[in-house]
């Protein structure tokens, strides 16, 4: 397999987010130290966040829009996680780890995040990683590994929590119109579908202000199956379980660019459609007989998919 476009940003094999800043992205707008209070405006310096641990329940948590590091940015949500933090210590959603991530972590070109948790008295914690739900992630100031649920990982673990606060602000606005799956594998966005969560401008792409492809969590999905050679065939369908339908609502926005040459193989190939408590619907495909190959619904290119049990 020949990459012919580089994937963007670098990698370590621990999943830590280290080294000089590249000057692609932004750097995050610097904030005064935290009080205790009210989540800051923006992420802090990071000589400001020197909390090294994540022993305790955060008052409140924030996405950083551009990482540290030659790093790819996830998209991530511009606002602060506040009335669902509590969901972040229980059932041991977030933990230190002794070991640092699965060797398999180092294999994948994944995205990147920063998020910072906020605690009574002021302090801040800063962990760095790799979306893959199988990476942990790291606190710069310790040294010390995070560990999330084997399914979503940390990165995973927040965005659910952020996709269920912002849930708090709309009402069900279902059609209730079967899902269906796109006539052209290459084009997901064909079955998208705007419901009023497609209006919700939350967001960071890149480091950059942009609305999120779906900021809400997935009540319903399914998954279309081709096989090889047959993509003009009608599909196999199944339902995806609402867990695994957030799975990849929360992927859609992790998928890293990037483009492959490689010989074909007799793998199959999969859409998997996913729809919000509003009617919001997107879709990503991926072509496994094309190195992973995958397409989401803003047609936004990339390689992998860990976030989809195929």
């Amino acid at each position: 397999m020949a990459l012919v476009l580089a994937l963007t940003g670098g990698w370590s094999t621990g999943c830590a987010v280290t080294g000089a800043t590249d000057g692609r992205e932004p750097a995050p707008p610097r904030e005064t130290r935290s009080s205790g209070g009210p989540a800051p405006d923006a992420c802090l310096d990071t000589a400001d966040a020197t909390r090294e641990s994540i022993d305790g329940t955060p008052l409140w948590a924030r996405f950083c829009p551009g990482p540290e590091g030659r790093t790819a940015p996830a998209e991530v949500p511009s606002d602060a996680l506040t009335t669902h933090v509590e969901d972040l210590a229980v059932l041991t959603e977030l933990v230190e780890r002794d070991l640092p991530a699965p060797a398999r972590c180092g294999r994948f070109h994944g995205r990147t995040y920063r998020v910072q948790f906020g605690y009574a008295g002021g302090g801040v914690t800063t962990v760095v990683g790799h979306t893959d739900p199988d990476c942990a992630g790291q606190v710069p100031t310790s040294g010390a590994w995070v560990g999330g649920p084997d399914a979503l990982g940390v990165y995973g673990t927040l965005m659910a929590a952020f996709g269920r606060q912002y849930a708090d602000q709309f009402g069900d606005a279902t059609s209730g119109l079967p899902l269906v799956c796109p006539e052209n594998q290459r084009r997901p966005d064909s079955v998208d579908v705007d419901g009023p969560s497609a209006s919700f401008d939350t967001g960071y792409l890149l480091g950059r202000r942009a609305p999120m492809v779906m900021p809400l969590p997935a009540v319903r999905g399914i998954l279309c199956t081709w096989p090889r050679g047959a993509e003009d065939d009608e599909p196999s369908i199944r339902d995806l379980p609402v867990e695994e339908a957030e799975r990849a609502r929360i992927g859609l926005h992790a998928i890293a660019g990037g483009v492959v040459d490689c010989a074909g193989s007799p793998d199959q190939t999969y859409t998997a459609v996913v729809e919000d408590r509003t009617g919001t619907r997107r879709a990503v495909t991926i072509i496994d007989s094309e190195c992973s190959t995958t397409i989401r619904s803003d047609r936004g290119y990339g390689l992998g998919f860990a976030w989809l049990d195929r």
